[in-house]
């Protein structure tokens, strides 16, 4: 009986650690996960610091976040100007960008469908806040002189600072520090009991990938709790009045370079409704003279996001959110 137990157990092991093996090689050959860096090379330092970083102009379908990036000359991800044309400047963040859709799937594009006549400007790049969004406002835009601007807001716009590009070209935040990097292994069910986890996060395909799967599934279930908490708790709300107060400042600098009758403020949902914040975010959009647009009223907190991610739209949403913005431009 004991043998067969010992058989039993050494073929399980066995099996269990040649289908690793067989998963570890065909990530590495197939190339579908890496375990050193691979930062998307769409990125350029840019010299004035409150810009930091931009994208790189004249990219032709350079892949990035599963997806397809291209830029015009001006480094913007839209078409090239036309002259003697309208032109609509759109600024954000990754959202606005367009994280993981491909060019002809950006909130940008689908509004140029809806708003022939005009040019449509992408101005937005993964991890802008509203300072880099000012920046590129000032040194690129106003010389373009734009009849409209529309500016896409985020909460985690709230309270944050211009990162930067590290000498790989992967983006930080501001006072990121390499000796504080820790692995942060799965320390739930079979694969807390792994010896050297955080040596297999830096050097297995296998557990990168695996991780990657586990973050994503407790991301949902964790912005799923959220999402039900704030509908049952609607006066709970993250946002401080500290922190709109000092964005109140910057959206004053931002709103003094363009003195058009025509800016749209838009704000886009998170998983918090934010009952305490949001109205007072739109006195102070208004108070700037912006025309608010509330998301919240389309999605309420609940946008439909990519399969693989949970923070950022998916194309649909994205389409739906561009029907509303170009209903109130037009």
């Amino acid at each position: 009986m004991r043998n067969t137990w010992i058989s039993n157990g050494s073929l399980l092991i066995g099996s269990i650690l040649v289908f690793f093996l067989i998963a570890e090689l065909g990530l590495r050959i197939t190339g579908l996960q890496r375990t050193s860096p691979n930062p998307p090379k769409i990125f350029q330092t840019n010299e004035h610091p409150e810009i930091s970083y931009e994208l790189k102009s004249n990219l032709k379908k350079e892949k990035a976040y599963k997806a397809k990036i291209s830029t015009n000359s001006l480094g913007f991800r839209s078409p090239e100007l036309i002259e003697d044309t309208p032109t609509v400047a759109v600024f954000g963040d990754s959202i606005t960008f367009g994280y993981g859709v491909n060019d002809d799937q950006t909130l940008t594009a689908y509004m140029a469908d809806l708003l022939p006549g005009y040019n449509l400007i992408n101005t937005a790049v993964p991890g802008y806040n509203l300072e880099q969004e000012t920046g590129i406002l000032r040194k690129k835009i106003v010389p373009i002189d734009p009849e409209i601007i529309v500016l896409v807001f985020y909460f985690n716009d709230l309270g944050g600072t211009a990162g930067f590009l590290d000498d790989k070209g992967i983006l930080r935040p501001k006072g990121w520090d390499p000796s504080q990097e820790t692995c942060r292994p799965i320390t739930t069910g079979i694969m807390n009991y792994l010896p050297g986890k955080c040596w297999l996060a830096d050097h297995s395909t296998f557990y990168k990938a695996f991780k990657k799967t586990y973050d994503l599934r407790a991301g949902k279930k964790r912005k799923k709790a959220e999402q039900k908490s704030s509908i049952e708790n609607p006066d709970q709300d993250s946002v401080e009045q500290n922190i709109l107060t000092q964005y109140s400042i910057q959206l004053e600098q931002f709103s003094k370079l363009v003195p058009l009758d025509r800016k749209y403020f838009v704000i886009w949902p998170d998983q918090e409704l934010h009952e305490f914040a949001r109205p007072r975010l739109k006195k102070i959009a208004e108070a700037y003279e912006f025309q608010v647009i509330d998301l919240y009223d389309t999605f309420e907190n609940k946008v439909p996001t990519l399969p693989w991610d949970t923070v950022h739209p998916n194309p649909e949403s994205l389409e739906k959110a561009a029907g509303v913005i170009a209903d109130k431009i037009q």
